[in-house]
């Protein structure tokens, strides 16, 4: 009897808890109303089709227009070297000086010899003088005037010569001090004091600072699409130089290995530029039609980038795009958009998916 009455005792507990937990499970209560949407009043613009630059980029260096090896016009020792790589000089400034004991002793011959000559052109011509005097006396044969005219001529092109060889051998003396002939930076020295020089042989290496280029090759498929004259920016890493300029010069003959042509570009300006620098070069080729929005549009979503398309309800929708080219303050994009639609000009990081758009006039 006692166990009878418990188990009913449980089941009647077993009923009651059963009947309390589907009460609450059928309990309606009240539901949580949806947050509405955001509303934001930020500029649009319109996705139209228009006509977009085409670049051909290379990579080249800043060289010297001018650089030249300077060398001696004469043999002779090299005294004094007054330079040194990276050394900045002038037009006309000293870089050498030659050894001018050879130079001196040259010099004093030839005044030797032209005085010489001076002195028999003075005698010849006394002579002349005199044999012509004793042939109007007919004390001498005309074969006699003409000796005497004869020498007196061979005399005055002897001193002609003498003089010459005289202004030459002092002409000397200017090569004795080797000079600059630009402004520029000395980049080589190829002699050393105590070094016979020779002609020809260079002494150092001179580079203008003012003739400046940059230099670069194009592909062989390319090269056709360039005229000299044609616009080009430059853009040299050191510094942040962003220059423009033309090509100066396309050299027609190109590497038989890389298949690639030389090409000049002629700097707009050059301060604070110097040889070998590194940069990049943009040629402008032509255009072709393609879709480009401001940069201020894309927004980073996750690891999406995209932009907010605005829909007919005036919702901003997200919308993954495929980004191509960085044209200034505009980006190209290459797929993901349709010309008339409208999309946020900026975005900041409040806009979410499914805002709304705020129309003109409203509250």
């Amino acid at each position: 009897m006692t166990l009878t009455s418990h188990s009913s005792l449980k089941r009647t507990s077993w009923f009651m808890f059963l009947s309390l937990a589907l009460a609450a499970c059928g309990t309606d209560p009240t539901p949580h109303a949806a947050p509405e949407p955001a509303q934001h009043d930020l500029p649009t613009v319109t996705v139209v089709v228009e006509l977009l630059p085409v670049h051909y980029e290379t990579v080249g260096s800043v060289v010297s227009d001018q650089r030249i090896e300077i060398s001696s016009r004469i043999t002779a020792y090299l005294r004094r070297l007054d330079v040194r790589e990276g050394d900045a000089v002038q037009r006309g400034q000293a870089l050498a000086t030659l050894d001018s004991e050879d130079l001196e002793s040259a010099i004093q011959q030839a005044s030797a010899q032209h005085q010489r000559a001076q002195a028999v052109l003075a005698d010849a011509e006394r002579t002349l003088v005199d044999t012509g005097t004793l042939y109007a006396r007919k004390l001498v044969a005309e074969s006699a005037l003409r000796r005497a005219q004869v020498d007196r001529d061979i005399a005055a092109r002897e001193l002609e010569a003498a003089t010459a060889m005289r202004a030459a051998a002092r002409s000397q003396m200017d090569y004795a001090q080797i000079v600059s002939p630009v402004d520029g930076v000395v980049v080589e020295r190829a002699a050393r004091s105590g070094d016979l020089v020779t002609p020809g042989a260079p002494i150092v290496v001179v580079e203008s600072d003012t003739a400046l280029l940059f230099e670069t090759h194009v592909a062989e498929s390319q090269l056709a699409k360039l005229q000299v004259g044609d616009t080009v920016r430059v853009d040299i890493e050191a510094g942040g130089h962003s220059l423009g300029g033309r090509i100066a010069r396309l050299v027609p003959s190109g590497d038989p290995v890389t298949r690639r042509y030389l090409a000049k570009i002629q700097l707009d300006q050059a301060d604070g530029l110097a040889p070998g620098m590194f940069g990049r070069c943009t040629f402008m080729l032509a255009a072709q039609p393609g879709i480009a929005i401001p940069t201020t549009a894309l927004a980073e979503r996750g690891s999406l980038t995209g932009a907010f398309v605005v829909d007919d309800a005036q919702r901003l929708r997200f919308r993954w795009l495929r980004t191509g080219r960085v044209l200034g303050d505009r980006t190209e994009i290459t797929s993901g958009l349709t010309p008339g639609e409208t999309l946020l000009q900026r975005v900041d990081d409040r806009v979410r998916d499914g805002d709304l758009l705020m129309t003109p006039g409203a509250p």
